[in-house]
């Protein structure tokens, strides 16, 4: 029998156990209150409060975090296997890490796997103990800097993203705090596997432990709208913490507002599930939140760079038309990540943060629909979208996907995704003339750089892409409205995996004038970049060949890099 961690205090008869998760920056010692609140409501609780490197400057990964978190509390099962119950308790970031924990004790699910470095091939005994588990002002989507933060907080998170970015120049790996940023592969994967614990629960004989959500009154890092992944699961409990912000939330002194603190704690810890329940305060934003199982398809239509994304309703709407025919019910997710200028597609930390954009819609998407299949339609950044997030997302996964004016590489591994069951068919629509993806993307496919390509212009290797060419057009030549059908029916399909396109709009050949420059993509650029350089060294010789005073000069050079500047950054 294995001896119990350092950082373990047992009491009493030992018939319990608690685990109590601080934040990110914290300690142990920050839970010291919260420690002799368990001690006092459950005197025969052992209580473990692990330390761990959740420091400023931590590059600690949460999944290794996670599985050292697992083996520690094996070591106090190992020591005393008599545990009538369990409980988990986090608070901030030591809230995700405590679902994260159930989740795996919990035991794998083949359609959102585990990260492999946990072992939950099977569900940990301990896993069916699990009485409750209490998140105080859990980030359950991540943080996010937006209008919810006081400007304050907004001014230091927006200060602490730049930083992360810089660390990451020097280090291999992030930051842990990058982590769990809104739509981040650790998030997104949580949240996906939290659903289907809940829905896989009962077959399992693990995994519905009562989950309650305490949020602060004032809190400004976490908003109600927060818990929709949660609110899915069927015993989810939201309470109010009065007089409490996101760090105070766990200050349970002998002050009035410690002394409401601690009572809610207290109940949230006590309380059977019928009473917490007659209490709970569901927020009201989250009412149009509802599941909707009879759901059985839904559409993500997602838009490209330069582009507001205005084409996406009208294709959605010809989907879910073809689908009442098909009698099916058909939900489409339109939503848009908002105008992306060409200088910031080029950024990859730019495009990084779009695709954590659109897990974040698909994990909604999953508690929202929880019976759908997920299929995709993307134009040009919305393919890259998608191709990203099969590629660093375990539990993303498509019935069909529909490309259009592609940005990803010819030889994305579509042969991976599709034996793991990510994706089930994949069409890619080629066009005759599309110079934006044969001359920008392709250059960098060309020069080995970044993961962007020229799937739009050339086409996929894969065999196992169903390739439409040569559709007569630029960039958005696979959206016309004469293609609408055509791609209802492939993204609706169940047997057909070909891809078409109405016979008018097919050429044989794609535009030389497109074609042959894009062989020599790299050096458009640098073609591009000379003219540029030639104009402005031509605008500096208006002083002494024009016999232009200095300042004209010189507004007249500085009027032409603003100029550049808002053409790469706006348009």
């Amino acid at each position: 029998m294995k001896s119990p961690p350092a950082d373990f205090e047992r009491r009493g008869d030992s018939r319990e156990l608690v685990v109590l998760l601080h934040a990110y920056t914290q300690s142990p010692g920050h839970l010291s209150a919260l420690r002799d609140r368990v001690a006092a409501a459950r005197p025969d609780a052992d209580i473990l409060i692990p330390a761990m490197p959740l420091g400023v400057f931590s590059f600690a990964d949460c999944n290794q975090l996670v599985a050292d978190l697992l083996r520690r509390i094996d070591r106090c099962w190992e020591a005393n296997d008599h545990y009538q119950s369990v409980v988990l308790v986090g608070h901030s970031m030591g809230a995700l890490l405590a679902r994260k924990l159930y989740v795996c004790a919990c035991g794998d699910n083949p359609e959102a796997p585990l990260d492999p470095r946990i072992d939950a091939a099977q569900p940990r005994p301990w896993a069916d103990r699990v009485e409750r588990v209490i998140l105080l002002a859990g980030m359950n989507r991540g943080w996010a800097v937006n209008h919810h933060l006081s400007v304050l907080n907004a001014i230091l998170w927006t200060l602490g993203l730049l930083v992360g970015r810089l660390l990451t120049l020097f280090r291999p790996g992030k930051p842990i705090i990058l982590s769990i940023q809104r739509g981040a592969i650790f998030i997104a994967e949580l949240r996906l596997q939290w659903l289907l614990m809940r829905r896989r629960a009962r077959d399992r004989g693990a995994g519905d432990a009562l989950t309650i959500q305490l949020l602060g009154s004032i809190d400004d890092m976490v908003s109600p709208g927060d818990n929709i992944d949660l609110i899915s699961g069927r015993d989810f409990i939201y309470l109010d913490v009065p007089h409490s912000g996101h760090a105070n939330v766990i200050e349970m002194d002998d002050s009035p507002a410690g002394r409401e603190r601690a009572a809610v704690f207290r109940r949230a810890l006590l309380e059977s599930r019928q009473t917490l329940e007659a209490e709970q305060a569901l927020p009201a934003d989250n009412a149009a939140g509802e599941p909707q199982p009879e759901v059985t398809d839904v559409i993500f239509v997602i838009h490209g760079i330069r582009d507001a994304g205005y084409w996406t309703h009208k294709v959605a709407r010809r989907v879910r038309e073809k689908g009442r025919h098909l009698g099916r019910v058909v939900a489409t997710e339109t939503s848009s990540y908002g105008y992306f200028p060409m200088l910031r597609f080029i950024l990859p930390d730019e495009r990084r943060i779009k695709t954590q954009w659109f897990m974040d819609q698909y994990a909604e998407a999953s508690a929202l629909y929880p019976n759908a299949r997920f299929s995709f339609i993307g134009h040009s950044n919305g393919t890259y979208l998608l191709a990203s997030a099969l590629r660093d997302y375990r539990c993303c996964r498509f019935h069909r996907v529909v490309f259009a004016g592609s940005v990803v590489r010819r030889h994305y591994d579509w042969e991976r995704h599709i034996a793991s069951g990510q994706v089930q068919a994949v069409a890619n629509y080629v066009a005759t003339a599309d110079w934006v993806v044969a001359f920008f993307p392709k250059a960098l496919q060309t020069l080995g750089l970044q993961d962007l390509g020229s799937a739009g212009h050339d086409g996929f290797a894969s065999p196992a892409v169903s390739q439409v060419t040569y559709v007569r057009g630029a960039h958005s030549a696979a959206l016309n409205e004469d293609n609408w059908d055509a791609i209802a029916d492939f993204i609706l399909g169940d047997e057909d995996n070909e891809a078409h396109a109405v016979p008018q709009l097919i050429r044989r050949h794609r535009n030389p004038l497109v074609w042959l420059p894009g062989i020599v993509a790299p050096l458009i650029w640098v073609i591009i970049a000379a003219l540029l350089a030639a104009i402005g060294y031509a605008i500096t010789l208006t002083h002494s060949g024009w016999g232009w005073a200095q300042w004209q000069t010189t507004l007249l050079f500085v009027g032409y890099i603003m100029l550049v500047w808002t053409v790469l950054t706006r348009l």
